[in-house]
């Protein structure tokens, strides 16, 4: 160096291309051989409802973006309310910033926010650069139930049984003639009474009841609904409640069908005596 610099950076390149070492006056860092390497924007390829992976997406909905070169890393958020930002990726549709659950580079899980509703653009930035406009349609409601995995079976709809708290499942029915009552986790039933925050919580007192109440029939006969609303503590999940009535039909695969508004939504499940 000089007088009036007494020190230069230095920049020295490992024999084995395996990395760079920047001397400063900060000391030594370690630079992966391609850390300058140009990073492409994400592009968005479809959006999904998390629940069954449908088109039909609600205000406050949880959704699933799919694509390439939506975040560097995989992480999921442990924060509530939910961040806006994770891993230097963004969502905002209509220029409302999105709540976000899981990014990686292929998938992003958020909650559509609740003033969401008709067309809307969405739009993901990452340091890449910013997405394509995703357009797409919300629904005031779009009931979508969940899907589970229970041992060798996949895509087990997440229907609770309350007299010990087990999916339906072929091997564990609903049983008619025991007065069982049922627990449908889901969502996409839109807006509550009281009204909940985008990434927030549902509330446990008072409870957060769907605006448009949904109807459940189970083989062609409606259910006696006991309550529609947001799943309490949970951000985006729905929970129906609902009994069952002797006169169900049996049947390996009887539908149970949620309606709400003009979406539907079935799923089979097995009904014994």
């Amino acid at each position: 160096g000089t007088t009036a610099s007494p020190f230069t950076r230095t920049i020295a390149p490992l024999a084995d291309q395996s990395a760079i070492l920047n001397l400063t006056v900060s000391g030594v860092t370690v630079l992966a051989w391609n850390y300058d390497a140009a990073v492409a924007p994400p592009q968005i390829s479809s959006v999904v409802n998390a629940g069954d992976g449908g088109s039909d997406i609600a205000p406050g909905g949880l959704i699933s973006v799919f694509g390439s070169q939506l975040s560097p890393v995989n992480m999921a958020s442990s924060e509530i309310p939910l961040p806006t930002a994770l891993a230097n990726s963004c969502l905002s549709v209509n220029g409302l910033p999105v709540p976000i659950l899981f990014v990686s580079p292929n998938q992003v899980n958020a909650q559509m926010p609740f003033q969401a509703i008709g067309d809307v653009t969405l739009i993901l930035r990452t340091p890449g650069g910013q997405s394509d406009n995703y357009n797409l349609v919300i629904e005031p409601n779009a009931p979508s139930v969940f899907m589970s995995t229970v041992g060798p079976e996949v895509n087990v709809p997440t229907v609770v049984r309350n007299d010990d708290n087990q999916l339906v499942t072929p091997s564990h029915p609903i049983h008619r003639k025991s007065n069982t009552a049922l627990v449908i986790y889901l969502t996409g039933l839109g807006p509550t009474s009281p009204a909940v925050g985008t990434g927030q919580p549902a509330p446990s007192n008072p409870l957060a009841i769907t605006l448009t109440q949904p109807t459940v029939t189970l083989g062609g006969e409606e259910l006696p609904l006991l309550f529609s609303g947001l799943a309490p503590g949970l951000v985006g999940v729905d929970q129906i409640n609902v009994s069952v009535p002797f006169n169900v039909p049996d049947g390996m695969s009887v539908p149970l069908v949620i309606t709400q508004g003009e979406v539907s939504t079935s799923i089979p499940v097995r009904v014994v005596d």
